[in-house]
């Protein structure tokens, strides 16, 4: 039986976790494509926010998602993204919790 770890809360958020597939379309052209990974249930903490300058005013939001520990999330690490409320943030590191139990999902956002 899985012990619960004390600084996890309730995974009651739907997120989905989508991965990037790059592919060659009919003429030959590369294409981006979305797929869907997993729908899992997630805890969201906000971690920060603040504004970034590059020619124009643009808020950071950063977040770590945590979820039941999946193996086919933890190998692709950096080629993911969460859908959370409609909105798609960049995942920029994921991180093992405990012995297979948890992984948590550090995500960015540019609003």
């Amino acid at each position: 039986m899985a012990r619960d770890f004390p600084f996890i809360g309730q995974l009651d958020q739907p997120i989905q976790i989508i991965r990037f597939d790059t592919q060659r379309n009919l003429t030959g052209e590369k294409e981006t494509a979305q797929v869907v990974l997993c729908s899992p249930f997630a805890m969201v903490e906000d971690i920060s926010g603040g504004e970034d300058v590059e020619g124009k005013v643009r808020y950071l939001v950063t977040k770590r998602y945590t979820i039941r520990y999946r193996s086919n999330v933890s190998s692709l690490n950096n080629k993911l993204a969460i859908l959370h409320r409609g909105v798609l943030y960049d995942v920029v590191n994921v991180v093992s919790i405990g012995r297979r139990q948890y992984l948590q999902l550090i995500v960015k956002n540019y609003e």
